[in-house]
């Protein structure tokens, strides 16, 4: 870029945010238009990305055509790091040639886990929160009069596409609230639980998406591995609330190194489907138990895609896991939603 349209943009985003520190402004306007009027149809999504690493997964994401893509955390690996050298990293991503050129030609979403939050499986202790979220926010380019901005947290909720064929994606926020004290033990908060029940409450899509950065249905959460289930009054209380609507469900997580299929049933009997990719650059190859996982484990580098058909009666919403290497499948997972 021009290093005078550079400073311009700068200051442009400066006088725009006047309260936000200077150095934490140099954010570059969107590129591609999130073109909200028109229905999804090809979502990728994923997690777990060292920006010290090589990016030329980006490529493969690319072959898929996405309309949209969904960072479900850890997009940059700063442990500790501060402000200032998180600002660098997350800069350095943003210039990398094959994240610039995905980033050109696809609109991004995205929220935090603990790598990019701050550090390794770090909670609502850590003193600079909103620094890190403005850090964040202006890597993923959003815009200063969206919401999120003026609200803790970054939490976030999107509609794509007209009556009949909408979709609403909504993305959580499982770190600025996180309290592992064992009186008060918590996940979303109170002020998250509050916009997640109106926003499920009140939704007109024909299709929900929830962006979880932590893997919500699975029983193992020991040695430091997180997940839902260390939570069990809230996973419940999800699961009670995605029982509660009569809309089509499906969530997105990412965070184990490891890509899997699952099929919840919920108290009423209502399926409801997660899908969880990770890593982008770096994997496992470790199956752990899990009775509601579809399939088999993906232990190789993967990124998710949801691909959704809206000609029949109800969205048919078709999971993936595809390889990060390569033009491979691991493995797909379709599913008719009829009303």
């Amino acid at each position: 870029m021009d290093r005078r349209l550079f400073v311009r943009r700068c200051l442009m985003a400066a006088a725009a945010a006047p309260l936000l520190p200077k150095s934490l402004l140099a954010s570059v306007p969107r590129r591609p238009t999130l073109r909200t009027d028109e229905p999804l149809r090809r979502i990728a999504f994923g997690s777990c990305n060292n920006q010290t690493k090589d990016q030329a997964h980006w490529r493969w994401v690319a072959r898929e055509n996405p309309q949209l893509w969904i960072w479900l955390g850890d997009t940059i690996y700063a442990n500790k790091a501060s402000i200032e050298d998180r600002e660098g990293w997350y800069q350095s991503l943003k210039e990398n040639p094959d994240y610039k050129t995905f980033i050109d030609q696809v609109p991004v979403l995205g929220t935090w886990d603990d790598h990019d939050y701050y550090d390794n499986n770090a909670d609502a202790s850590y003193v600079d929160k909103d620094g890190s979220k403005t850090l964040m926010l202006n890597f993923l380019d959003v815009a200063h009069d969206n919401p999120v901005w003026g609200r803790p947290g970054v939490f976030q909720s999107y509609s794509f596409g007209p009556s009949g064929q909408k979709t609403q994606v909504i993305l959580l926020d499982l770190r600025y609230f996180l309290d592992k004290n064992l009186t008060r033990r918590s996940l979303l908060g109170d002020l998250q639980w509050e916009f997640l029940e109106e926003e499920i409450a009140g939704s007109d899509a024909d299709l929900i998406l929830i962006g979880s950065s932590l893997n919500v249905c699975s029983p193992i959460v020991i040695g430091g591995l997180e997940g839902w289930r260390g939570f069990p009054e809230e996973r419940q209380r999800l699961y009670n609330l995605l029982a509660s609507t009569d809309k089509p469900c499906v969530l997105m997580s990412g965070d184990r190194h490891m890509g899997e299929m699952y099929r919840i049933i919920m108290p009423n009997g209502k399926p409801v489907y997660e899908i969880m990719s990770s890593g982008l650059t770096h994997s496992l190859g470790i199956t752990l138990p899990c009775p509601e996982r579809v399939g088999k484990t993906v232990g190789r580098r993967n990124f998710g895609m949801i691909t959704i058909d809206w000609t029949g009666t109800g969205p048919q919403v078709q999971l993936g896991l595809h390889s990060a290497e390569g033009a491979e499948v691991y493995q797909e997972l379709t599913t008719q939603f009829s009303y």
